[in-house]
């Protein structure tokens, strides 16, 4: 639909509010000291897929969803009155409604109080393709950057970005976008899902992201300053329940995955079509490895299981090291752990021969200590660099249920910093999804990161992903081999990319073999990479001779 027709809608919709608006403040205030019957949210008209107007002139998105839901959960009736951004913050302050969404900052710490965080949530650059990458807003000279006024990117660039910075103010975070494209911009610095859903929705091809997730921030309900104690009390109360009981998960799933409701944007449609795919890959994917024949009969070969605990408790396992490299700026961010067996007599045994058995005798556990004790240990030789290199490390989910593991694995962490990402598998269903929520606070109060390995190859990819919140998401090699000559693939990763930076994740690629894919993924958003295109797997000394070298080669852009 054309531009003007969007601004129509949307001047309609304001006209609505603020009439609305004037009704309510005719009203008679409620009596006395008992909480208002009524939950009234503003903000934001333009604001898809979080808070909007839709065709028929009703509030609709995630924040609405949850609002409502909120509501109903207290025993209130809710009413949204949303319009212009910075209007609703005015408002807010002199109590003519009683909570926003939005970001929290220091800065509006002064201005309003808040409840406990819905989610995390990030900004990034975006701009034309061949404009400079960034890595952060330090980096930022000279440039004009397109903002909505009065919105958290507003606040931030007026304190952290570089010298000679100009501002270009825009009423919705959309326009940012579109400021772009006209060359009135450089970049625009927007929420992730929402940069995503403009250059999807407008057909902004060639926008792109140029810049890791930025702005890492709360998202949460705000009310007036010193006088809402009860209520936030109350809606923090209400979000505990609401998560307990999987509702808030529902709705994010329904909205910023995007699964259930096709006509809130155009990209939806293949977010819908995701799981099924996703689906039939891991199908085919499990008819390969089953048809492969084994190098070995390991399940059924008790000498070689004995061989292999030995290997393990005497620390005789080796390793070798995947290097991990930044897509944009080339620099390398660290290597994953790849674990390795050279039998006296069989010789190498391929670990998809011996991981499986370890794994039918219980001892993968010990084997995955193992290895975070290897990796770390190695990591100790690599130079300081900022930010610090890590290690990553290939665990199951179900592993992570068990309380003993998750100890030891902290136990082999130096600090606070410990450089360590555990890849968690997620071809299984997870059988104890509750345990595995426990774990997780432990690991990552230890700076552990999660990311979710070969995503896409199991059938139950977006169960496993809201369980496990990961930081990093890792799009399966079978979508990667072939990207450049298939629309399909292209058009997965594409999305896969648009709802790991959505979830706050960063998204790395595995299975680069040439330069072309490297760019084409730089170039759609993805922030890391893999493969024998970039480096093979090496030993150790090899990795740490690499690192002291230098950067992968150029970055995109």
């Amino acid at each position: 639909m054309g531009k003007g027709w969007e601004h129509g809608r949307g001047a309609l919709a304001r006209l609505a509010g603020w009439c609305l608006a004037a009704c309510l403040l005719a009203a008679p205030a409620v009596a006395g000291g008992d909480p208002p019957a009524t939950l009234r949210m503003g903000g934001d008209a333009h604001y898809p897929p979080y808070q909007f107007i839709d065709a028929e002139g009703r509030a609709d998105g995630f924040d609405v969803a949850l609002a409502r839901a909120l509501a109903r959960d207290m025993g209130m009736e809710p009413r949204f009155e949303l319009g212009e951004w910075d209007v609703a913050l005015e408002r807010l302050e002199r109590g003519e409604i009683d909570i926003v969404p939005m970001f929290w900052s220091a800065e509006r710490e002064q201005r309003f109080q808040f409840t406990q965080p819905i989610m995390l949530r990030h900004h990034a650059l975006f701009g034309r393709r061949g404009t400079p990458t960034l890595q952060s807003l330090d980096e930022l000279a000279n440039a004009r950057v397109a903002v909505q006024h009065a919105g958290l990117a507003w606040e931030a660039l007026r304190t952290q970005a570089g010298p000679g910075v100009v501002l270009v103010e825009q009423e919705a975070e959309s326009d940012a976008l579109l400021a772009v494209t006209r060359g009135e911009a450089d970049y625009a610095l927007v929420p992730t899902g929402i940069g995503y859903y403009a250059i999807s929705q407008q057909r902004l091809h060639d926008v792109i992201a140029l810049s890791p997730p930025l702005l890492e921030r709360k998202y949460v309900f705000a009310t007036r300053l010193g006088r809402n104690d009860d209520l936030v009390a109350r809606i923090d109360a209400s979000l505990e329940r609401m998560r307990a009981d999987g509702v808030q998960n529902d709705l994010y799933v329904e909205w910023i995955g995007n699964l259930a409701r096709r006509d809130r944007a155009p990209w939806a449609a293949i977010l819908a079509g995701l799981a099924a795919v996703l689906a039939l890959a891991a199908v085919a994917i499990a008819w390969r490895r089953r048809r492969r024949p084994a190098v070995v009969a390991a399940s059924s070969d008790p000498e070689l299981l004995a061989d292999l605990e030995a290997a393990i408790e005497s620390g005789r396992l080796d390793f070798a090291f995947q290097p991990k490299v930044d897509l944009r700026s080339g620099r390398w961010l660290g290597a994953e752990l790849l674990v390795r067996w050279n039998h006296p007599e069989h010789g190498p045994i391929a670990p998809e021969d011996f991981v499986p058995m370890a794994e039918q005798a219980g001892v993968i556990g010990a084997m995955s200590v193992h290895l975070v004790r290897c990796g770390l240990a190695q990591r100790r030789r690599w130079p300081a660099t900022e930010p610090p290199l890590h290690v990553s490390v290939n665990v199951s989910a179900n592993d992570l249920a068990d309380p003993r593991l998750v100890d030891a694995i902290i136990e082999a962490c130096p600090g606070a910093d410990a450089g360590l990402m555990l890849e968690v598998t997620e071809t299984d269903v997870m059988r104890e999804p509750g345990r595995v929520a426990d774990a997780l606070p432990r690991l990552r109060a230890h700076g552990i990161r999660i990311s979710v390995d070969d995503f896409g190859a199991g059938h139950s990819s977006l169960v496993n992903v809201r369980h496990l919140a990961p930081d990093e998401l890792k799009i399966d090699r079978s979508f990667v081999t072939n990207l450049l000559a298939s629309h399909s693939d292209q058009a997965i990763v594409t999305a896969i990319i648009g709802l790991a930076h959505e979830l706050g994740a960063t998204v790395a690629a595995e299975g680069i073999e040439d330069p072309a894919t490297r760019q084409w993924l730089a170039d759609a958003g993805c922030d890391a990479g893999q493969g024998f295109g970039i480096a093979r797997p090496m030993t150790a000394d090899e990795f740490a001779t690499l690192l002291n070298v230098g950067q992968a080669g150029s970055g995109a852009g």
